[in-house]
């Protein structure tokens, strides 16, 4: 018996506990496809998935289990930590030999005749850039700031437009 007992209008009393448990396998109104209980029904009204199940794969699905050992002390941690990952051993003769690649002279740089005010400032942040993949990589993450535009700007640079 449950406390949710109340009292109509017309003065009967209702067991709202009661009637959960009778309807809790008929389908509910609406167009998310479950029952009372919150079961997923399929068009038959069969019960697909029940709640059960759904809320063990939503934790299971939350939850950060990782899949390597868990370790009772930080001495062990460290350990597991400090073991080569490679055998020191292997000597990787086995693998397939990429051809060397080879490297392009520099391009010449052209100077630009407009005055660099900040020249000290902008040598000082930016990084060195070499040849090979740490060239690139700086290459790709230098920033050129340019001057926000003024909307006449803006109007100028699209062009005419006729309305």
């Amino acid at each position: 018996m449950t406390r949710n007992v109340y009292k109509s209008a017309m003065g009967k009393t209702v067991d709202m506990g009661s009637l959960l448990l009778q309807n809790e396998r008929v389908r509910a109104v609406g167009n998310m496809n479950v029952n009372a209980r919150g079961d997923r029904l399929d068009s038959n009204n069969q019960i697909v998935e029940p709640k059960n199940q759904q809320v063990q794969r939503r934790y299971r699905k939350q939850t950060n289990v990782s899949a390597g050992p868990a370790h009772s002390s930080a001495r062990s941690a460290t350990a597991v930590a400090e073991q080569p990952m490679v055998d020191p051993t292997d000597n990787f003769l086995d693998l397939p030999v990429d051809e060397p690649l080879v490297e392009s002279a520099p391009e010449a740089v052209v100077p630009t005749a407009e005055p660099v005010a900040d020249q000290d400032q902008q040598s000082a942040s930016a990084p060195a850039q070499g040849g090979g993949l740490a060239g690139a990589i700086a290459r790709s993450r230098e920033v050129k700031q340019e001057l926000e535009k003024t909307r006449r700007q803006q109007a100028q640079a699209q062009g005419v437009r006729r309305i």
